[in-house]
């Protein structure tokens, strides 16, 4: 039986870039290295079905806001379902300066994200990551996935190119060979 989030990739794979939700493995280093435990305002762009929101809920302190931004509408279902009590917007991650601004925030402390970057348009990464830097304060925190066979797609060579260009500091973690396909993870700073 095919998984909603398998359907949505098979459908609209410009949009969904998993066919399957990330692992625990993956999770774990999306939250590790960037004072989570010390945000008052964190944000996840393309949780998708959630795979990834509850290792960020865990590592956040119990009284900072959390809020998701999620475009795919059937996804959409899948992660209200799991996360009844969070916050999430129907939008596009390059509204996130207006969704804050319309929350009364300036700016998020850190940013997670699962968008498919690889999938973008040059165009579209340079949206999508100027929305990102403006919703970050000095020294704000960025983190983002890439799939291992991605980053030799000249989209994944540009999207790299580009993390070193809008942030101060870009580091990788190590190949999370346990998530399928493999990936690993860029933590930026601003």
């Amino acid at each position: 039986m095919l998984t909603t989030l398998t359907m949505q990739f098979l459908r609209k794979p410009l949009t969904t870039g998993a066919i399957c939700p990330s692992s625990v493995y993956l999770a774990r280093q999306m939250v590790s290295g960037l004072d989570l435990e010390r945000a008052r305002v964190v944000v996840e762009l393309g949780p998708g079905t959630g795979a990834i929101t509850g290792s960020i809920l865990n590592a956040m302190p119990k009284d900072a806001f959390f809020f998701a931004v999620e475009l795919n509408e059937s996804v959409l279902s899948v992660f209200r379902k799991r996360f009844p009590s969070e916050k999430v917007y129907n939008d596009s991650a390059s509204n996130l300066p207006r969704i804050l601004d319309s929350l009364g925030l300036k700016t998020a402390d850190v940013i997670l994200s699962g968008l498919p970057w690889a999938s973008f348009s040059d165009r579209l990464q340079d949206e999508l990551l100027d929305a990102i830097r403006e919703a970050l304060p000095p020294g704000g925190a960025f983190a983002t996935f890439a799939y291992l066979q991605g980053t030799v797609l000249p989209t994944g060579i540009r999207f790299r190119r580009k993390l070193k260009e809008f942030f101060c500091s870009v580091e990788t973690s190590s190949v999370i060979w346990r998530n399928i396909p493999p990936a690993f993870v860029y933590r930026c700073r601003k």
